[in-house]
């Protein structure tokens, strides 16, 4: 029988999520469904009963349910808890339990892109649930610092260490960071310019060789340039060491590059979009009955 499975949240539309999850259950060979369902204010507690009614294996969840989901379950693990947030429910012979792939999926695209948390000084860009996901993941793996930037230092602070965008505290951050994470909506369809992110952290401090990782997977026709001028600016720094006399070392690389709407493919060696957060339920065969 074909596993049935679904993405809440509201709106939905704009989602990949079906399209990305039908490739993979085919690549896979599993024989299951996905379809995103519209739940908007006030249906929730209805839509969870449904599924369970209907014999959904599972669904993943997005916003604005991550966190609000929570409390109508009957059980939440360690992990969901830890990032303050549900985006993947699991069928158990008693009910819907909920967990999170946003931090371990992060943490594997890292890895999968040829780097690692490990020992990384790590800024984080935005202070939301995608930036929780990447503080937890950082310090799962062991990264040697972390600092948040974002508007909203008090929220931020919650996290870790913060600073405001622009202040001398957010400089020297940059300047010492080993990996920079966007995770803020600057680039994505629909949210501010991907210049203002860029503007923003003042991107000629970073430090040559720096690693970057946006989050952004849907991003606007003039997003790519916005990321193109962020390893722009860390070839300048390079340069005006190079000038100085300073040793030569490797520009600021996109570990994870999106690929823009009508654009082209990113360069050779940057490809492999981080979807998301990855917030993906996976399935293997034994899910499906396989």
């Amino acid at each position: 029988m074909t596993a049935r499975l679904a993405l809440l949240g509201h709106p939905v539309a704009h989602s990949r999520s079906p399209a990305m999850m039908t490739a993979a259950f085919r690549a896979l060979g599993l024989d299951a469904s996905y379809e995103a369902l519209d739940t908007p204010p006030g249906t929730l507690d209805a839509t969870l009963a449904s599924l369970w009614s209907d014999g959904y294996l599972g669904a993943n969840v997005t916003l604005p349910w991550k966190s609000a989901v929570r409390a109508a379950l009957g059980s939440v693990d360690e992990l969901a808890l830890r990032c303050g947030a549900v985006n993947t429910l699991v069928r158990t012979d008693t009910g819907f339990v909920g967990t999170n792939t946003d931090a371990p999926g992060f943490a594997r695209a890292v890895i999968e892109a040829g780097a690692s948390l490990s020992e990384q000084r790590v800024v984080v860009l935005g202070a939301g649930g995608a930036a929780r996901a990447v503080v937890v993941a950082a310090e799962s793996e062991g990264a040697a610092s972390i600092t948040l930037l974002a508007r909203d230092v008090a929220k931020a602070s919650a996290l870790g260490p913060a600073a405001g965008f622009g202040t001398p505290a957010a400089l020297w951050a940059i300047a010492e960071a080993t990996m920079l994470v966007q995770t803020t909506p600057c680039g994505m369809t629909g949210g501010p310019p991907g210049a203002a992110i860029v503007a923003a952290v003042e991107l000629s401090r970073c430090a040559p060789g720096a690693l970057a990782v946006d989050l952004v997977y849907t991003p606007q026709h003039h997003a790519v340039d916005a990321r193109r001028s962020l390893l722009g600016a860390a070839g300048a720094r390079r340069r005006r060491r190079r000038d100085a006399g300073a040793p030569g070392s490797r520009r600021l690389r996109a570990l994870v590059w999106s690929r823009g709407p009508g654009r082209g493919d990113a360069p050779r060696g940057h490809r492999g979009a981080l979807k998301g957060v990855v917030a993906s339920l996976i399935l293997d065969r034994r899910c499906c009955g396989a």
